[in-house]
């Protein structure tokens, strides 16, 4: 009996511990959406709380969340991503993305992406600079530095933009909702 005891509280202690900690996976094509879920939560409720039980403001719980399924899917972009960029810029020879097909109605930049570092995100500007597109990199202090490019303001260059930042290595670029140049 004693021994059953055992066992049985051996299993909840294990699921407990599997429950508080969940294996790391990673999933880069639930990328995006974590993303667009990260902004639509940012946008729409404050990135700090205030806190009325130790009065002071902390880190909103949601976004806290998000950021850390973003983590754990690989969704940050490391310089170890970004190590072809230099080949996509030699390969493309200084062609800029032009504009073409329909119209997207309004302008759009693109979320290249999260990156883990300074040194990166200038890399980042730089390359889309020479593909003669803004960029800029924000500061994020839990997804690192965020990198938009555009503004682009046709399909075409749209699907251009994502196809070249998706080849320079980029973890999933995606058209921003509410980013604006």
């Amino acid at each position: 009996m004693e021994r059953r005891r055992a066992a049985w509280l051996a299993g909840v202690v294990l699921a407990a511990t599997a429950c508080a900690f969940p294996q790391q996976s990673s999933d880069r094509a639930a990328c995006v959406a974590l993303f667009l879920d990260y902004d639509r939560q940012a946008q729409f409720s404050p990135v700090e709380i205030f806190d009325r039980r130790r009065d002071r403001e902390r880190p909103n719980p949601a976004l806290s969340r998000l950021a850390v399924q973003l983590v754990q899917n690989d969704c940050l972009t490391r310089a170890r991503d970004l190590g072809n960029l230099d080949a996509v810029a030699d390969a493309r020879g200084g062609a800029t993305i032009v504009d073409g097909g329909p119209p997207l109605g309004r302008r759009v930049a693109v979320h290249a992406g999260a990156l883990t570092s300074e040194a990166d995100a200038a890399r980042a500007v730089a390359f889309f600079a020479a593909q003669g597109l803004r960029a800029t990199s924000i500061g994020n202090a839990q997804l690192g530095r965020r990198v938009y490019v555009g503004p682009v303001t046709t399909e075409g260059a749209l699907a251009e933009v994502i196809a070249v930042a998706t080849e320079a290595g980029f973890v999933a670029p995606y058209a921003a909702q509410f980013f604006r140049f």
